[in-house]
């Protein structure tokens, strides 16, 4: 599998739009999480981002940073993108069979984008197949990160017939909570903590069987209708 890794600080600017100046993405439990990624950016860019009036000025006052923060330190990006790619060189294909050991499916896809963010979340389109990587993270933190986004695309390549099921919050908590069997130092979101319980508390002989017990703990099947008093 391809992996395109650039950087457009058009992207970049947006990437901080929807999880900085507003986080426009489920929580699952994170409550604190908007205010968590603005103290860990630079203290320039979060007065930038507090002093914004609008999505649209938002924007451009962070596009305008970017760009100039990117003129400041021009090897950064450059020497990001080698890192990384000499990293994915090495690891990327025990990765990819590593989801398909899971999931016991190929990987569906040729290629994948990688967009570097300032921004320390990596937020990710599966329509698009993009993700966006934390530019100053460790190479293997990273690949790491890449693998976790990924075993989200297998799942919506896979399971997209649950979502009707589970609705869209059960359905996405189920697809993050699924990375504990290929990121399992990654500690997961807070509401996945009771999914990870049931993940631990047995040997699972196929992914169908840990997806539908996932599933049925989200959502137990209702009361049957015909066990029901009558109301007369």
């Amino acid at each position: 599998m391809k992996l395109n890794i650039t950087y457009s600080p058009e992207k970049d600017a947006q990437n901080h739009v929807n999880t900085v100046y507003k986080f426009r993405f489920l929580k699952h439990g994170r409550e604190d999480i908007q205010q968590k990624l603005l103290s860990k950016l630079p203290p320039k860019l979060q007065e930038v981002i507090t002093s914004a009036a609008s999505d649209t000025d938002a924007r451009d006052k962070i596009l305008k940073f970017l760009k100039a923060w990117q003129k400041q330190q021009p090897n950064l990006i450059n020497n990001s993108i080698n890192n990384l790619q000499f990293y994915w060189n090495k690891t990327g294909p025990a990765i990819i069979k590593s989801l398909e050991f899971f999931y016991q499916k190929p990987f569906p896809f040729d290629e994948i984008t990688i967009y570097l963010t300032m921004a320390p979340i990596s937020p990710y389109s599966f329509e698009g197949k993009y993700i966006f990587i934390f530019a100053q993270m460790p190479p293997m933190g990273q690949v790491g990160t890449i693998l976790h986004e990924l075993n989200h695309f297998m799942f919506y390549h896979y399971y997209p017939e649950l979502k009707d099921k589970l609705g869209e919050e059960k359905y996405e908590l189920l697809k993050e909570s699924l990375t504990f069997f290929t990121n399992p130092n990654q500690i997961g979101k807070p509401d996945e903590a009771e999914l990870r319980q049931l993940y631990t508390s047995k040997n699972w002989s196929s992914v169908e069987e840990i997806i539908n017990a996932g599933a049925l703990l989200l959502k137990p099947p209702s009361t049957n209708k015909n066990n029901k008093k009558d109301p007369r």
